[in-house]
Order: structure tokens, then sequence, then C-alpha cells
């Protein structure tokens, strides 16, 4: 298996309502199989959708080492260029390449897989 490889850094601006964030960097992810996930400059995303109860286990929507993921995965629920199902397993598959631990990763994608957005 390939390695897996996060290209670039996710920096961002706060918007005015409060809530959502602007890219000002590319970011990208390259997976095992070559699929590149891209998100651009002027990108907006909300970060995760994390339970307030669980933000001590996982972290709060836009802290920690599963940042890169949630932007990417916000991303691509917006765009919807691809199957929810490869959308939330490249979600699980950055945190792994982000230094997320493994039971922690696991625990999120299930998450994204019986309450995430399906289209």
């Amino acid at each position: 298996m390939k390695a897996l490889k996060v290209i670039g850094e996710v920096i961002t601006k706060w918007l005015p309502d409060g809530r959502k964030m602007e890219l000002l960097s590319d970011v990208a992810f390259k997976s095992a199989d070559g699929t590149i996930w891209y998100a651009f400059s002027g990108d907006v995303v909300d970060g995760s959708s994390i339970p307030r109860p669980l933000w001590s286990i996982i972290g709060s929507p836009f802290v920690g080492k599963h940042r890169v993921a949630s932007v990417l995965h916000d991303v691509e629920c917006q765009k919807k260029d691809m199957p929810h199902q490869d959308v939330h397993q490249m979600y699980y598959d950055v945190c792994i390449a982000s230094g997320v631990k493994k039971y922690k990763a696991k625990l999120m994608y299930l998450g994204l897989k019986i309450g995430g957005p399906k289209w």
C-alpha cells in the first residue's frame, strides 16, 4: 500500500458569522489509490460536526490533528462529486495520515457513517 500524503497547510480566516472560515491556502490529500482531494483558497468550511459532549475526547470543530480531514471533508460534502462513502473514507484516511490515533479516527469515521451526510 502506498503512503498517504497531506499536501499543504490549512490557513484560514474567520468569517463575520463567527462559525465559518474561509481558506487562505490550498490543501490536498493524495490517497493510496492516487486520487487527489483538493480544498482551494476561497473555499468556505464550518469545521467538524462534533457534538459538544465529545469535544473533550475528539476535539472541537477546528482544533486537532483531524483539522485537514475536516476541511477536505467539508469541501467534498459541498461539491458532492464523489460518492459519500468515498468522501467519508477519505476523512478517515486523512485523519490517519495526519497523526490521529487509530481508535479516535475509527470513532470519528463511525460517526460519519451513522450521522454524516449522504447523497
